[in-house]
């Protein structure tokens, strides 16, 4: 068969016996233009996991035309994002919960009102949707076409146009060396510069002019780093290389490929009009925003020719997700590398991590959810990450860092998480009040208080503590007992226990607090 030259061709996958063991695995994209789910059946070979497709659903949703001028997402938006997500949901029956993972992109993340949304958005599919950030996007979109790219230790550079923003990383093989997400997208930037469908040259040159003020602050630190070739990912791309080949015969995006075609759309005059070769009717609307972005992105980066790519985003959350369960966590990975880089006592987190974890379990007789567990011990291993600004209010410093550092393979509803955890490990609760967390989440910073304490001496001793919910559940209230004669010769683990419990029954939270000596 013919190899088109255009679209860079992904490894051939082994065919391997029907004995292999296998499993699903979804992914499900809630981007600003389209929703996407993608199904694969993981095949376990002596070569590793192998991935087969099994089937893909697209929905243009156009999400981020319902974002109004004050980030306010519209109810008829979300009206369409629902009702999409329900038929996705049909076709997810029966799936696992760690099978499934659903992530939300530039749209909700500047969304004011996205809270109320994302809790019926996960309703409606059934899975919990997880907010990234750009740059971890821009993680996850690298991922998906490194494992479609040849393994040649290049440096590559890849851009993705998405309908809010765009994702240029560099990277070599699986690993990116830099990435960044910018706030342009085809769908923003019709938006505000093509509002009535109307293609001009006045507007071209105002859509290029934003996009290069957008890209100038970063671009001089790729281009120092440098790269061996440009390919391009997701569905502007893909139109701007079928619409220069079928039209024009460029087996490539170049930047005469692209004049060729603004001069195309000018001629149109209108995006209704624009009825180019290779173009699908539903990408008619938001073209002539995503040439713009296109022809920044060449201007800016100097790029010469780009190829096509069509695995992004949605393949790197399924090889993310089998990473996690194929023991290479990116998330542990990113803790880890924290541990290293502040040198903290990574003995010590864990034996946090273990006391908090058993108290968390006591409190829910012994079935403590596993997510919960495994964000607490993250938390515990980097609770003295503040220390390495200062000791005084470490825990402040700390919050602070966890929640403003680069940290790959965490969503932006967990780096939140871990933040408050780091944050509430010490010093009073008004300051955690402010975060309004959820309920649940005062459990979670309640045992990890609770650890620290008993593991101040950093010797690893067991302490013969026990923490009992109340009648009403762990949500109501709950008990800490010592042993009398333990507690005779730990004064001062006694009296800061003693402290604990009064500041958690000030503070009202729980109906029922109370410290035992038994």
């Amino acid at each position: 068969m013919r190899q088109n030259r255009g679209m860079l061709q992904p490894r051939t996958m082994e065919v391997l016996p029907q004995s292999a063991r296998r499993r699903q695995l979804a992914s499900v994209d809630l981007g600003s233009n389209s929703f996407r789910l993608m199904i694969v059946d993981v095949h376990e070979s002596s070569a590793g996991p192998q991935m087969k497709l099994l089937d893909q659903i697209k929905e243009t949703v156009r999400l981020g035309a319902g974002l109004d001028q004050q980030r306010e997402l519209s109810a008829q938006a979300q009206q369409r994002a629902l009702e999409a997500l329900r038929r996705f949901s049909e076709r997810l029956r029966g799936f696992e919960p760690d099978s499934v993972r659903a992530v939300a992109t530039n749209t909700v993340r500047v969304a004011r009102n996205s809270a109320k949304f994302l809790g019926e958005a996960g309703a409606a599919l059934g899975y919990p949707i997880e907010v990234i950030a750009g740059r971890e996007e821009a993680r996850l979109i690298y991922l998906g076409a490194a494992h479609s790219l040849p393994q040649d230790h290049q440096l590559r550079l890849i851009v993705d146009i998405g309908g809010g923003s765009t994702e240029c990383i560099v990277g070599a093989d699986h690993e990116p060396k830099r990435r960044e997400s910018f706030q342009m997208g085809c769908v923003s930037l019709t938006q505000e510069f093509f509002p009535d469908g109307r293609i001009t040259k006045q507007a071209f040159r105002k859509a290029r002019l934003f996009c290069g003020e957008q890209l100038a602050a970063q671009v001089r630190a790729f281009r120092r780093l440098g790269w061996n070739y440009a390919v391009g990912t997701s569905g502007t791309v893909k139109a701007l290389w079928q619409v220069g080949s079928a039209e024009f015969g460029y087996p490539r995006i170049t930047p005469e490929s692209l004049a060729r075609i603004e001069a195309m759309a000018l001629q149109a005059g209108s995006a209704g009009a624009l009825n180019a070769a290779g173009l699908k009717p539903e990408r008619q609307a938001v073209f002539a925003a995503g040439l713009a972005v296109m022809q920044a992105v060449f201007e800016e980066f100097q790029i010469s020719t780009m190829a096509y790519c069509d695995s992004a985003l949605r393949e790197g959350i399924l090889h993310d997700l089998l990473g996690r369960a194929s023991g290479a966590d990116r998330r542990e990975i990113t803790i880890s590398h924290l541990v290293e880089r502040y040198r903290m006592d990574d003995t010590y987190g864990r034996r946090v991590a273990a006391v908090a974890g058993e108290l968390l379990n006591a409190l829910h007789d012994g079935q403590a959810d596993a997510h919960q567990l495994q964000m607490l011990e993250w938390a515990a291993r980097i609770s003295e990450i503040g220390s390495f600004i200062a000791h005084a209010d470490a825990h402040k410093h700390g919050g602070y860092i966890v929640a403003n550092a680069d940290l790959p393979g965490f969503s932006s509803t967990d780096q939140r998480l871990l933040s408050l955890l780091v944050l509430g490990q010490s010093g009073g609760l008004r300051k955690i009040r402010a975060h309004e967390p959820d309920p649940s989440h005062w459990l979670l910073v309640l045992c990890l208080r609770i650890a620290v304490i008993l593991q101040r001496r950093r010797d690893g001793r067991q302490t013969p503590i026990r923490i009992r919910p109340s009648a009403n559940g762990p949500a109501s209230g709950w008990d800490v007992d010592l042993p009398q004669a333990w507690a005779a010769e730990h004064p001062l683990t006694v009296q800061s226990l003693e402290k604990e419990t009064a500041l958690w029954q000030d503070s009202r939270l729980f109906s029922q607090v109370a410290f035992n000596l038994i």
